[in-house]
């Protein structure tokens, strides 16, 4: 970099104009003698700094910042004009030159001053003709010169600008703005003034800078900032229009009762727009008419003749109609009001606005003012978002009842259906024991009957006595499964460490002659645990109905084997019961579970109770029990056990 600055200082050292080199940093590495001879840098070397910190020093208009970033950032070179009337950094001159472009890996500035009294006209006006700033001289507020940058903006030949007062540009609240520039004596100051002109308002900001040399005379640089005031107002506008729709978000959240948060929410956008009164329709799409939900800041007389409109009547139908906002600034004469009380009320401004959520109209709200009111294309955007997220809140806030109205209604049958079940299991368990007794006595006495009268019976009256006893039995185990049903998941769960091989054992022995009538086999896992920890009556119950189960729909054309196997799978237990037996259609796969359900009712004695109570007794240990079957083929009953202690109250 040395030598490239060595390169650069003996070329343009000697240059009668400013030079300045800056790196891609905007640092600055080297000024020739001419630019450092122009500023005051009060002593300290400006080689080093960096041009982005030294310019603020020098000039007011810091564009020129902008103007060297964009040169670095692209190599775009760049020309402008500076006025240094203003800065103390410059040494003696009115104007810079600054002409800025890429050379290899370096930034060159080259800058020409333009200085000497404003009296030598020829001397400025060649600099400020091509600068893109509006430049003004005037004495005593009477133009006497302007670049065509004004004259552009103007849209004013120079000719029919020169001699004329500045004030008869400006609009009248700016008059006062620059009466100082009448007087002999002028203090620099800033201004924002707006000018008329054929194309309509523009607004100029920028300095008024006295001219020393000649009292009374005065030289302005402005700038158009219409575009940017223009974004200012619509950013003040659209912050303003933020803090409504907040203010507006806030009260609608203050309540779940729907009335109540649209109430409040009406008083709220009429304290926020300024009117007077207000009402909101809800839509009932069935009945497709609009009916008044709340009100505000009218009689109930005229509530009365507002209460429901059909869709397609008046102002707030057509806007259900059409989903547009009506706004009307002078109602008096529209015939699409047809309330007539509300013009016979001295109601002139109008606007109704429609209340829509994502997917669907939820109604209308109407607000209207006694005297004129003028609606600006803010005001009705404005008006236009409230009524988006009114809708899209107040959907919410109607699902929400629903949901809790639903919720309610849901806790109300569940609550009958639990004392229902209550009932029923209650009058089940009553039942069966006050069949058991009876039965218990039927069935002996008839054994008793059998032994002591079979000799006299003749065939016929034994067949009779033998099909009231087989019916007895069959009564019996059914009160038997009864109580068993109505008995499991009403004693209390205990878990304890209870011995597999114990119960199987016990089990495989109560269905040791089922099983042998079946020419079948019980086939264990090698891997099966030799305890677990849970309750013992249910598993039992569990095991035991599950066998039973599978010799009961053996399959006729073979030999029945039974296998029960085990894993772990997610902290539980799992256990299957697997058989070649007839299988379950895919058909009733949902059902066998259900209470007294039977898959084959001819094919073997039972009453739809085995499946049913396995299940009760698996979810009362904390667990879940399900089948995979193939007709025909057999099936495998799946049923979990918590491998560690649920819950408080999980296994009740």
């Amino acid at each position: 970099m040395d030598e490239r600055v060595s390169q650069i200082s003996s070329v343009l050292g000697n240059a009668p104009f400013g030079v300045v080199v800056l790196n891609a940093e905007g640092r600055i590495i080297y000024t020739n003698p001419q630019f450092n001879s122009a500023v005051d840098s009060e002593g300290i070397p400006v080689t080093g700094r960096s041009i982005y910190n030294l310019i603020p020093e020098l000039l007011w208009d810091y564009s020129v910042i902008n103007n060297i970033k964009r040169l670095i950032d692209t190599g775009k070179p760049f020309y402008t004009v500076v006025e240094t009337l203003s800065s103390k950094g410059i040494k003696g001159a009115d104007f810079v030159n600054i002409n800025g472009y890429k050379q290899d890996d370096t930034y060159i500035l080259i800058t020409t001053i333009e200085s000497g009294s404003f009296k030598k006209e020829t001397r400025y006006k060649k600099v400020i003709q091509v600068a893109p700033d509006s430049i003004i001289i005037m004495r005593k507020g009477v133009i006497t010169f302007c670049n065509p940058a004004f004259a552009g903006i103007i849209d004013l030949p120079y000719a029919s600008i020169v001699g004329r007062e500045i004030f008869e540009f400006v609009s009248d609240k700016d008059i006062e703005t620059l009466s100082p520039l009448k007087d002999d004596q002028i203090r620099e100051f800033n201004a924002t003034i707006e000018v008329m002109t054929s194309k309509g308002r523009k607004i100029l900001g920028g300095k008024f800078h006295p001219i020393e040399e000649s009292p009374g005379m005065t030289m302005a640089i402005l700038r158009d900032v219409t575009e940017k005031v223009a974004l200012e107002k619509r950013l003040l506008r659209q912050n303003q229009d933020l803090s409504v729709i907040n203010l507006i978000s806030e009260t609608l959240s203050s309540s779940l009762e729907v009335e109540k948060m649209l109430h409040k929410t009406l008083d709220k956008v009429l304290e926020v727009m300024g009117i007077e009164a207000g009402w909101i329709y809800f839509l009932d799409e069935k009945e497709n008419i609009l009916e008044c939900v709340c009100y505000s800041g009218i009689s109930e007389e005229i509530a009365r003749h507002i209460d429901s409109l059909k869709v397609g009547e008046g102002l707030a139908g057509s806007v259900a109609s059409t989903g547009r906002p009506i706004i009307i600034e002078n109602v008096s004469d529209d015939p699409r009001l047809t309330r007539f009380v509300l013009k016979e009320k001295g109601m002139r401004s109008f606007a109704s606005i429609p209340l829509k959520s994502r997917t669907r109209l939820i109604g209308v709200m109407d607000i209207a003012s006694y005297g004129s009111r003028e609606f600006s294309q803010d005001d009705r955007h404005l008006l236009t978002s409230i009524g988006l997220h009114m809708g899209m809140v107040t959907e919410n806030a109607l699902l929400f009842k629903e949901v809790a109205d639903t919720s309610k209604r849901l806790r109300n049958a569940i609550k009958i259906i639990k004392e229902r079940n209550l009932e029923l299991r209650n009058l089940i368990s009553t039942v069966s024991h006050d069949l058991k007794s009876p039965l218990i006595a039927i069935n002996g006495f008839m054994k008793r009957l059998m032994k002591s009268a079979r000799p006299k019976l003749n065939d016929k009256e034994l067949e009779y006595v033998e099909a009231i006893m087989d019916s007895g039995r069959r009564m019996e185990k059914f009160v038997a499964n009864l109580l068993a049903f109505s008995s499991v998941g009403r004693h209390r769960v205990k878990r304890e460490k209870v011995s597999l091989q114990e119960v199987l054992d016990g089990i495989i022995r109560d269905v040791a002659q089922q099983l042998e009538e079946k020419n079948g086999k019980i086939i264990l896992a090698d891997d099966m645990p030799e305890e677990i920890e849970t309750d013992k009556t249910s598993l039992i119950q569990v095991f035991s109905n599950l066998l039973t189960n599978a010799i009961k729909y053996s399959s006729p054309k073979r030999d029945l084997v039974i296998r029960i196997n085990y894993g772990l799978k997610d902290n539980m237990h799992v256990f299957s019961v697997s058989d070649n037996g007839m299988g379950i259609p895919s058909r009733h796969a949902d059902a066998v579970f259900d209470l007294f359900f039977r898959t084959y009712e001819n094919v073997a004695e039972g009453d739809g109770l085995g499946l049913s109570i396995a299940k009760k007794a698996v979810n009362s240990m904390g667990g879940d029990i399900w089948l995979e079957s193939v007709e025909g083929q057999g099936s495998t009953f799946y049923f979990s056990i918590p491998l560690e202690e649920a819950g408080e109250g999980a296994l009740q």
